[in-house]
């Protein structure tokens, strides 16, 4: 089944159309190009998603899309990706940096060789840089003025740091505003796509929800998102009725035709509901009534309650940056449950940690289940590294310690580091001490310009794919002009 949406917004009775693509992979799609091992599978409870072995030295796996027609000049790349070990029984971190290309080819490109061809290539954004403990990554890209094909695919290949063997990738939810499908038909298929609600407060026995809200947090959480998922190509959401097919074991639910649904559970000692519902389209000829002309697709709804003496938050994407003398931290929680809020504790490298600050539950009364992103900045002057972790405080006093995370220091943050340098492959690392927007380029002794990256703005990126030769990296702050250069050798 082809899963394309035209998605479309219902706000306070008003309707606007966005065009994009949305695949969640179940059940196997069509059209997909999956390279160097990557294939369909599952994981968990039966989730439909895409797997590749992880990335290392010349062979990067990568997946491409169907064709797809541009309907606006900047689109929005979104999807969930994780590290699993190699039997898929385990989630990891990503063994180093982990980073993904996008690249937007033509339409008649048909393997991952080809769409690296430099001729098929429309537009590229490279080294975007994936979340350490996987989940959900997007950008937002707008293509140059002198690119002007109207239908493209998009292939997003990975590479890393490192060798990265006995490890896999698990990919789900691929999104991209922006575009629509080349139907090649007067009537497209809608698209019902599965849900997983995972819900934070276990004495909850009823709650509404939306089956057009985003999964794009499938499968560790949910988040309601006007713009929809579940829709069609052709028609509006006035066009499509939702409607449930099978009711809940232990419970039962309201589907009603908006796509708005109630669940309720008969007691909080059950876990889990799973129900199925229809989505169906009025045809060409815009009348339900006339069924023959009608399509429809089925989805499936996952609710879990977490059960007695289950962790009381679930904490994601913690992670610490440097701009000049201040220390931004920012980490998501999933699910909170009873939560007082979060001690920042900081560390100067020799092994103990001082409280410096306290970020309160923004959940109302500590329960959430839904992301919530917080944020707490400090100024640091410290010229050595320094260490960072959170302490989460529950109601009744228990604590929770998280990772630590690591920031540079004053005395290394003006500093451009490349490493190896000189280098045995072509492939280098760079650090640049903050994460201020750049344009980057690199050219050979002649000033000839070899590779070219615009407003790029992570702290760190991956070079690959230089020949034996010296080059110069030249790196530009866009706010400032200020220019940091390199010499890269490879041998």
């Amino acid at each position: 089944m082809k899963r394309y949406l035209l998605s479309v917004v219902l706000i306070a009775a008003t309707i606007a159309a966005h065009a994009q693509l949305e695949e969640d992979f179940s059940p196997n799609p069509t059209g997909w190009t999956l390279s160097s091992g990557a294939g369909f599978g599952t994981i968990g409870n039966g989730n439909s998603v895409v797997t590749t072995p992880g990335v290392g030295g010349n062979n990067p796996a990568s997946i491409g899309t169907p064709a797809v027609n541009k309907t606006s000049n900047t689109v929005k790349v979104c999807f969930d990706i994780w590290a699993y070990t190699a039997n898929l029984n385990n989630q990891i971190a990503f063994p180093c940096a982990t980073y993904a290309d996008v690249l937007f080819v033509n339409s008649a490109v048909t393997n991952a060789n080809d769409a690296q061809v430099a001729a098929n290539i429309y537009a590229r954004q490279d080294n975007y840089l994936l979340p350490t403990n996987g989940g959900t990554t997007c950008f937002t890209f707008t293509f140059p003025a002198n690119v002007t094909a109207s239908d493209f695919k998009v292939f997003i290949s990975f590479h890393a740091g490192c060798t990265q063997s006995g490890t896999k990738y698990v990919i789900d939810n691929v999104s991209i505003s922006g575009v629509t499908l080349i139907c090649g038909g007067t009537n497209c298929a809608p698209v019902a796509l599965d849900d997983l609600f995972n819900r934070g407060n276990n004495n909850e026995l009823s709650f509404s929800g939306a089956l057009y809200g985003s999964n794009l947090n499938y499968p560790s959480g949910y988040t309601v998102d006007a713009t929809g998922t579940d829709n069609d190509q052709n028609d509006a959401y006035a066009d499509l009725n939702w409607k449930v097919l099978t009711q809940p074991v232990g419970g039962s639910v309201t589907v009603n035709t908006d796509g708005t649904f109630t669940v309720t559970r008969n007691s909080n000692s059950i876990t889990q509901l799973t129900f199925t519902y229809q989505l169906t389209d009025d045809g060409p000829d815009n009348n339900f009534l006339t069924t023959a002309d009608n399509m429809t697709d089925n989805a499936t709804v996952t609710i879990n309650w977490p059960a007695a003496g289950s962790l009381p938050v679930t904490l994601v994407n913690f992670n610490a940056a440097r701009n000049g003398s201040t220390v931004s931290l920012t980490w998501t929680t999933n699910i909170e449950s009873d939560n007082t809020g979060f001690n920042v504790q900081r560390s100067n490298g020799n092994g103990a940690f001082e409280t410096v600050g306290f970020v309160a539950s923004k959940a109302p009364d500590g329960m959430s289940a839904t992301p919530i992103n917080y944020q707490y900045r400090e100024t640091n002057n410290a010229t050595g590294n320094t260490y960072y972790r959170l302490s989460q405080v529950d109601k009744d006093g228990k604590t929770t310690v998280s990772a630590v995370k690591g920031v540079r220091g004053m005395q290394d943050n003006a500093r451009m580091t490349v490493y190896p340098n000189p280098a045995q492959s072509g492939n280098m690392n760079v650090l640049f001490g903050s994460s201020a927007i750049r344009n980057i380029v690199i050219t050979d002794l002649s000033g000839k310009t070899l590779k070219q990256w615009n407003d790029y703005h992570d702290d760190n990126m991956v070079i690959t794919g230089l020949r034996t030769g010296v080059y110069i990296l030249i790196a530009t702050n866009k706010a400032t002009s200020e220019k940091l250069m390199q010499k890269l050798v490879v041998l």
